[in-house]
């Protein structure tokens, strides 16, 4: 499929989705996505794991990027997005709790962002569904003024060590939740 993306900060990752999120291919899922960007993850998983005609996605942005729309479009599936462009704490507040299979956070890099998203994702996933956090090793000095998601990654494991199961502890975070 014919995508137009000026940046690449996804491919890696894709033996991580595959690990985790091919259990969702073919089912009818509901999935979230925090920080969409160019739409990179977001094709992808319409390509891949988002195959079942009644799954969806709802991605969440805080600027629409100018070939995004074009990169969903390009998929055949842009009928399952649901695009919120707004902040993500905003956008959030807005979705009922337990709605989610799977959602993945990568969004601000704020460390008090990253918590906020943490914690309000967290309850908008379904029990048993799974949360993937990117970049909590990222440290670009340049933008990190407010923080990094680590230190919020790492106090949301600490508050919710009880309601989760860490899956994956690398340079992306996993997990599944495992209790409300």
């Amino acid at each position: 499929m014919p995508y137009s993306f000026k940046y690449d900060w996804f491919t890696g990752n894709i033996p991580v989705f595959q690990r985790f999120l091919t259990q969702f291919r073919d089912n009818p899922v509901r999935a979230l996505e925090i920080g969409t960007h160019e739409g990179r993850s977001t094709t992808w998983l319409l390509d891949n794991i988002l195959t079942n005609d009644d799954s969806r996605i709802v991605s969440i942005d805080i600027f629409k990027q100018e070939n995004l729309e074009a990169n969903l479009a390009a998929t055949g599936a842009r009928n399952k997005v649901e695009l919120l462009i707004s902040p993500s704490h905003q956008a959030l507040s807005t979705i009922a709790d337990s709605s989610f299979d799977f959602a993945y956070i990568d969004g601000s890099h704020w460390a008090c962002d990253v918590l906020e998203d943490a914690v309000l994702t967290f309850r908008r996933v379904k029990l048993g569904g799974v949360i993937g956090f990117d970049d909590y090793l990222w440290n670009d000095p340049k933008y990190n003024e407010h923080g990094t998601p680590k230190p919020a990654i790492d106090a949301f494991l600490e508050c919710f060590a009880h309601k989760v199961t860490v899956l994956e502890h690398g340079y992306q975070v996993w997990v599944r939740k495992t209790s409300d």
